[in-house]
């Protein structure tokens, strides 16, 4: 309206030559220059302070993260120290020694705790050094650091930093315990129990370098990631302080030029508006691919730190389950049983993790198949009635009798948020009952799953469905948990159509219900027609995997650990076994011997599973014959079971390897592949 009136004013004043007009015009002039002047004046100013503002946040962001570097750096010494006086506790050879140790090593244990929760909370780091020079004796050096929320560059190293510190401080009691013990032997002169106690504190050091090799392995990234971003951001502060200084030239000059040519800076403004809107256009546009590259960059990331962290696993988990097997001491026995439920429980993390990922990457897509929703509800009902009987609690699962049997959805998906929500009120309930209730309600299928537990007042209903929270601390403590299974649970039936709603009385329990919209499908999912031929083709259960398998097992796996794992596993059903490390080697091991089976791994050197398992099948085209093949694969992101049955293979079973699962899956695949082929391809 301004500038219109403006025009407008100007086109009128020149169309009206006589003086007084002429001077009204050049007084009005005046006035607007001299209010400009006044004006660019305070303009200019308020540019300066601002300006000077911009840059002690950047000197501050810049000081933040050099602090943050700091704690880096103090973390990896304080390992170092740990480490050390971890061995200088071994070598101990009277109690003294061994007291001065252990006091070290819970020194500075505190003190990583402490830098590690700086580092996600914020606070104060200090550090003390004893230098040994005349006049003075110790240096001390401290730095704040506060957190940025946009920042989570070394979220995953704290992650696994922090369990490390507890397994580090138990370690460490528990060397001090066998010490205690080879000393009592020493001074009893128990010289077998001596040796025996020796060779025990032998094993137990053998366990240690690889410990502390995955804390420094940590510890440095974390360090050399620290490094990278104050790099990075020293770097852009100083373009920042570049730009602002021009910027802040450039505005002067602009405010200057407003009071000297305000005729002309108004076309000058336009032009400058078109440009700024071009600039704002191509921005746009940059971002919007900037967006784009990182959507993908994060799915691949999720994609490869689910395979990394499943091979792992597999080992840890599948030697678990081998020794479980094995004639053990009830000691022993128990330390296997803790190693598989700790091992559960790190995979579900890492299941929930992910799951997190692709929410916040905008990946998670929901199947459309049919299902049985009786037969998924009785699935889950088996599952946590296990975990309610261990608890000691009553569980129901009770279902209207006019819910529809075969619904279009994500089975898998609304397995897990049932599982995820029973499991949760199991864990949160000490006496009484937990109930699944699934009914019709207004047309959509409503489902809740009431407790009996310690229920939630008003506030700490407000912190629900948040990530990595629960109720409050004492919670946390008391029940342990990530907090994100709720979270997850909420994402998941928002994808579906529903959202989860929750009533709670402290001392009573609590309700959570959510409803989905019904779609009713025509036919039986393929699972379902595949488990009925299965079914029928199957000999009795009573005939073991080694009748079954009828001949050596090919055994592939770039990974050396998995090999031991999977051979193990194999040993123990009574089954013969040859190795190969690459798709490659598989191919020519099975064209020069015939397999009755060949487990395979997915991501290998010179040739994938994928491309093995077709080369094996075009082969198996010309010359007969099909050897079924089964999956053993640490990529078990949505998909992937499709890829392996669209590439020819018969099975599939994700690590970490469950030596239960795997037995079950051999015998469907083998029970299908001698009813024919016809039974074979259902899948």
């Amino acid at each position: 309206m301004r500038l219109g009136s403006m025009l407008r004013w100007r086109s009128t004043s020149a169309n009206q030559l006589p003086g007084s007009d002429l001077q009204v015009f050049s007084a009005g002039r005046l006035l607007w220059l001299l209010g400009g002047f006044f004006a660019g004046l305070l303009v200019v100013v308020g540019l300066k302070v601002f300006f000077a503002d911009l840059y002690g946040k950047l000197e501050q962001s810049g000081t933040n993260e050099r602090a943050r570097l700091f704690i880096g750096d103090e973390i990896v010494r304080i390992i170092g120290s740990v480490e050390t006086a971890v061995y200088r506790l071994a070598a101990a050879d009277n109690p003294a020694a061994l007291k001065r140790s252990q006091h070290e090593i819970r020194t500075q244990l505190d003190k990583l705790a402490h830098a590690l929760h700086v580092l996600e909370r914020g606070g104060v780091v200090r550090r003390e050094m004893f230098l040994n020079i005349e006049g003075r004796d110790e240096s001390v050096r401290e730095v704040s650091y506060s957190p940025s929320g946009s920042d989570s560059s070394f979220v995953m190293e704290m992650i696994e930093i922090a369990p490390l510190v507890d397994v580090i401080r138990k370690r460490s009691d528990e060397l001090e315990q066998l010490l205690v013990r080879q000393w009592g032997n020493r001074d009893r002169v128990d010289r077998e129990r001596f040796f025996a106690v020796q060779q025990e504190i032998g094993l137990f050091m053998k366990g240690i370098p690889p410990l502390f090799f995955r804390v420094n392995e940590n510890a440095n990234r974390l360090f050399v990631d620290s490094s990278e971003h104050l790099r990075r951001i020293e770097v852009r502060q100083a373009e920042q302080r570049e730009n602002f200084r021009r910027t802040e030239w450039a505005l002067v000059a602009l405010v200057v030029a407003l009071v000297v040519l305000a005729g002309w800076l108004f076309v000058r403004q336009t032009n400058e508006a078109n440009r700024k809107l071009r600039l704002a256009w191509a921005a746009m546009l940059t971002a919007k691919e900037e967006a784009e590259r990182a959507s993908r960059a994060k799915s691949e990331f999720v994609s490869r730190m689910s395979h990394e962290l499943r091979t792992p696993l597999n080992a840890i988990l599948g030697f678990a389950q081998v020794l479980d097997g094995e004639a053990l001491r009830p000691t022993h026995k128990n330390y296997v049983h803790l190693i598989n439920r700790s091992g559960q429980h790190l995979l579900e993390l890492i299941n929930q993790v992910l799951d997190l990922a692709k929410i916040e990457a905008g990946r998670l897509t929901l199947e459309e198949i049919g299902f049985d929703l009786r037969q998924l509800i009785g699935e889950v009902g088996t599952i946590v009635a296990e975990r309610a009987s261990a608890k000691g609690l009553r569980f129901s699962a009770v279902s209207a009798p006019d819910l529809p049997a075969r619904l279009v959805g994500d089975p898998t998906r609304l397995r897990q948020v049932l599982i995820n929500l029973a499991a949760n009120a199991i864990k949160f309930t000490e006496s009484g009952t937990v109930d699944l209730h699934t009914e019709i309600d207004q047309g959509r299928l409503l489902f809740s799953i009431r407790d009996s537990g310690i229920g939630m007042d008003a506030a700490a209903l407000s912190r629900l469905f948040q990530p990595f929270g629960q109720a409050d601390e004492s919670i946390t403590r008391r029940y342990g948990g990530s907090g994100l299974g709720l979270m997850i649970s909420r994402e998941l039936v928002q994808a579906m159509g529903g959202d989860i709603e929750v009533e709670s009385t402290p001392g009573q329990g609590s309700c959570f219900r959510f409803s989905l919209p019904i779609r009713l499908a025509e036919e039986l999912p393929a699972t379902l027609v595949q488990t009925t031929m299965a079914e029928q083709a199957a000999p009795s259960r009573s005939l073991t995997v080694s009748e079954l398998v009828a001949g050596p097992i090919l055994l592939v796996d770039d990974n050396e650990v998995n090999q031991v794992v999977g051979a193990a596993m194999i040993e123990q059903l009574g089954l013969s076994y040859d190795t190969a490390a690459t798709g490659l080697e598989a191919l020519q091991r099975s064209a020069e011997k015939s397999y009755a089976l060949i487990l395979m791994d997915m991501e290998m050197p010179e040739m994938d599973g994928l491309t093995a398992t077709l080369r094996i099948r075009q082969r198996e085209a010309l010359a007969g014959g099909r050897v079924p093949i089964i999956a053993m694969t640490a990529n078990a992101l949505q998909g992937d079971r499709e890829r392996c049955f669209a590439a020819g293979m018969d099975g599939y079973v994700a690590k970490p390897i469950n030596q239960a699962a795997l037995v079950d899956e051999i015998r469907r695949v083998m029970t299908l592949n001698k009813a024919g082929p016809s039974a074979a391809d259902v899948e």
